[in-house]
């Protein structure tokens, strides 16, 4: 019964998250920009080479972002009314190899957020191409990743890579040959990490989204994205140990539990990262103004 519980807690904690939660708080983001930084004063943060009227494309866009969570978080919500009605054991989930349905539905839970940032990408990519040829400034000053971020958060981060790698290996040393997806396994974790510290390299080192972005909230963004990077590392090697834990000690059943827990922190310490980071209150929005100069910090 505890475990059913703990399941329905995190499950609908989950839903309120990811598509309840995280999606308003974002929609009110940019409902306020709309409101307090029109077209009229701010021509710049509106330029854009493709679309004859901006505003009516963004508020387009949120209402279609709000109505695909509230569909998800409905979808969501039915599931765990069937279950309950069904008598269905979420207790039962890995044993009756379920596991994958849970996973499926923070995936679901996701698609609206990733449409958002590939709009929000295309966006930034025709606000460039429409860039007005004018005086340019930039920071000279080299960035460096612990301007950023604390060394020991990179340090704990590849620590606890190290630490599941060889208990990962350890827990399978009997196993002869392994199988592929052992292989996979381990080929995946640290392709993800690579991944992670590209993404972290180009950020610091590449060219910026925005080209009016004051350089203060280009740090700020900077810092937001390195965090989210290192911590999703730290918490995913943590989860992982934590897995192996369970199947070390037949603690199958809860697996469901930590799998939701662990998306939650994911999502708290991802979207949650970068709003904290760049609060919409903090930005100087005098940049987008017709008579800002153009900044171009790569």
């Amino acid at each position: 019964m505890l475990i059913e519980l703990l399941f329905y807690a995190v499950f609908l904690g989950q839903i309120f998250l990811v598509s309840v939660y995280y999606p308003r708080k974002l929609i009110d983001r940019n409902r306020y920009v709309l409101k307090n930084y029109p077209a009229s004063e701010y021509p710049k943060l509106y330029l854009n080479s493709y679309y004859a009227d901006p505003v009516k494309v963004i508020d387009k866009g949120l209402r279609r972002y709000a109505m695909m969570n509230g569909f998800i978080a409905l979808f969501g919500t039915g599931i765990l009314v069937a279950m309950a009605v069904s008598g269905y054991l979420p207790s039962t989930i890995k044993e009756k190899q379920d596991l994958i349905f849970v996973m499926f539905f923070f995936f679901l839970q996701m698609v609206p957020h990733i449409l958002m940032e590939l709009s929000t990408w295309r966006w930034y990519k025709l606000m460039r191409e429409a860039a007005l040829p004018t005086t340019r400034t930039a920071d000279l000053k080299p960035r460096h990743l612990f301007d950023f971020i604390s060394p020991l958060y990179v340090a704990l981060a590849v620590l606890l890579y190290v630490l599941w790698l060889v208990f990962y290996v350890y827990e399978h040393r009997q196993t002869t040959p392994w199988e592929w997806n052992q292989y996979v396994t381990i080929v995946g974790i640290t392709a993800i990490n690579l991944l992670f510290a590209y993404t972290i390299f180009r950020f610091i080192r590449g060219q910026k989204f925005d080209p009016y972005q004051a350089t203060q909230d280009r740090q700020k963004q900077i810092g937001g994205v390195i965090k989210v990077h290192v911590y999703s590392s730290i918490f995913m090697s943590l989860f992982l140990i934590i897995m192996d834990l369970v199947n070390v000690y037949h603690l199958d059943r809860f697996e469901p539990v930590f799998l939701g827990a662990y998306l939650q922190l994911m999502t708290v310490f991802g979207l949650g990262t970068m709003l904290r980071s760049l609060n919409i209150k903090d930005i100087d929005f005098d940049v987008y103004k017709k008579s800002a100069v153009l900044n171009v910090l790569p």
